[in-house]
């Protein structure tokens, strides 16, 4: 009867299995120049391609990055190298991902230099949207890191690895992260951070776990300690868990200003009808929600929107912001 592990795998995990994989994550000799070049020339200009989509507010520029990132490797390199308890593989696999998010990184802080010193990096949708990670993203790193690890593991669906590359932010959040040190938001580069360390321990984590159920062993490599195999991964699990504290008052903060807005934009349009106003905006921030209205003639009453907001924002002031508008008519005849 097949064990779990071989049916994830298509069949048992051999010495011949095992060698085929540590080749398609691992950066070691013979082809180790040949590799390392290859991952740093996709590396730079992923992480160009990555910053100048992010200034652009370009979807399609960014997913172009994430295609040709070649930084998923290292991360299931050590994933693979916790599954098997082997040491060399670990630090290896640290090392180049060290090395290649500092690279973009410092691609993303140099193109900044280069691009207009008026930018305001809080008007863009692409660059603030990997500011504030949220508790789903890290559930999405983790269906990642599944799928990643049982692509690699299977020789049969290696094709499939292009569209987990387009499932996970990896090099996005570090040249974000670039270009708001170059533009001196610390704190908003910051959550670039915590977005991208959020999907690199949680694709490690299940990675591991996808490799260690299919059965690689860490038997298979002499002087590997199956003590170590569990203490490297407890390290992983509780790096998972003390990053899920931040995500989640994230999560929580984003949707309690979601609820604020449309809360507050409810209440405004029902106030308005019957006015010569209308309802543009409402956006919330940690003190208030910002209301924005348009038209002229004479406000309803406030007493009337008061007493709809009452107990529905706790804790969050209402400032209605009124824009004067006049109508211009002509014939073109």
């Amino acid at each position: 009867m097949s064990s779990l592990g071989d049916v994830l795998h298509g069949g048992p995990v051999d010495a011949t299995e095992i060698a085929r994989v540590r080749e398609v994550v691992m950066f070691e000799p013979p082809d180790l120049q040949a590799r390392l070049v290859r991952f740093w020339a996709l590396l730079i200009l992923a992480s160009a391609i990555a910053t100048f989509g992010l200034y652009a507010d370009s979807v399609a520029a960014v997913i172009g990055a994430m295609i040709v990132a070649p930084l998923m490797l290292p991360i299931m390199g050590l994933a693979f190298g916790i599954s098997i308890a082997d040491r060399r593989a670990i630090v290896s696999s640290i090392l180049v991902a060290l090395g290649g998010i500092a690279t973009a990184i410092l691609v993303g802080y140099a193109i900044s230099f280069i691009m207009p010193d008026a930018f305001d990096p809080t008007a863009n949708a692409q660059i603030m949207a990997r500011t504030a990670p949220r508790l789903v993203d890290l559930l999405a790193a983790l269906a990642t890191g599944l799928a990643g690890a049982f692509a690699i593991g299977r020789k049969d669906v290696s094709d499939t690895l292009p569209g987990v590359a387009i499932a996970i932010s990896l090099v996005p959040p570090l040249a974000n992260a670039g270009i708001l040190l170059g533009a001196g938001r610390l704190d908003l580069a910051g959550g670039s951070m915590l977005l991208f360390v959020t999907n690199y321990f949680a694709i490690l984590l299940t990675g591991s776990f996808v490799f260690g159920l299919m059965g690689y062993p860490a038997a298979a490599f002499e002087g590997s300690s199956p003590r170590f195999k569990h203490t490297a991964i407890a390290i992983v699990v509780l790096m998972i868990v003390l990053i899920a504290a931040p995500l989640g008052y994230t999560s929580y903060t984003t949707l309690s200003r979601s609820f604020a807005e449309t809360t507050v934009a409810d209440a405004t349009k029902s106030w308005l009808e019957g006015s010569g106003y209308r309802f543009v905006s409402a956006t919330a921030s940690d003190e208030r929600v910002g209301v924005v209205i348009v038209g002229s003639g004479e406000l309803p009453a406030q007493d009337a929107l008061n007493s709809a907001l009452e107990g529905e924002v706790l804790g969050l002031a209402v400032k209605i912001e009124v824009l004067p508008s006049t109508t211009i008519e002509f014939d073109t005849e």
